[in-house]
């Protein structure tokens, strides 16, 4: 981990920033490693918001141009990561404003082949109880996408992307104070729905 100075304040330079300070001196091939690092994270949480493989792959591609793009204005002080999120939920929410009819329409089982397949293949690896610890997440990310917007994407950023309240906060233009209000209402509302199926009884 590398220091330098900027404004009179010390910057840390991570793992992150030592690739971005490549990229832009020239070295467009650190970008690739940038891509590596988050792709599979951000076409989660973009696949779990949209509910189509089709569209997060487009929207996950649409992301890594922006950055490309946009990183000379990156501010060196700042997480990477948090303004990286920032620009993919600024996407995404788009995407789902100009498109919520077509995504409320969506259906579950095309949705969610992806879990599926993960399923078969737990079962062929591990047997009955990893099937059945796939089947329970399954369900539950089933439930969370129920959720309406202003609720899952907090849930996702906070459990898939495992960002701190602040970070969240960052994102999403909120105060931190309605983040950890929501993800409360947001989490007793996937408790009474798991009531009501029964997953909780005894």
């Amino acid at each position: 981990m590398k220091t330098f100075s900027s404004k009179n304040r010390k910057i840390i330079l991570d793992d992150d920033k030592i690739l971005i300070k490549k990229i832009l001196s020239g070295k467009e091939s650190s970008f690739e490693e940038i891509m590596r690092k988050y792709n599979k994270r951000i076409f989660n949480f973009v696949l779990r918001m949209v509910r189509n493989e089709e569209v997060a792959i487009e929207l996950t591609q649409d992301f890594f141009i922006k950055i490309f793009t946009k990183l000379y204005k990156y501010n060196f002080e700042y997480k990477f990561s948090t303004w990286a999120y920032r620009i993919c939920y600024n996407l995404v929410i788009d995407y789902i404003r100009k498109n919520q009819t077509y995504v409320n329409s969506l259906d579950d089982d095309s949705t969610y082949k992806k879990d599926s397949y993960m399923r078969e293949s737990a079962t062929k690896e591990d047997g009955a109880d990893v099937l059945e610890r796939e089947e329970v997440k399954s369900y539950l990310w089933k439930t969370v996408s129920l959720l309406p917007v202003k609720y899952k994407e907090l849930i996702l950023l906070r459990y898939i992307q495992e960002l701190k309240y602040d970070e969240i906060s960052e994102v999403t233009s909120l105060p931190i104070g309605t983040v950890k209000n929501r993800i409360f209402k947001a989490k007793d509302l996937l408790r009474k729905e798991i009531e009501k199926d029964g997953m909780l009884k005894k």
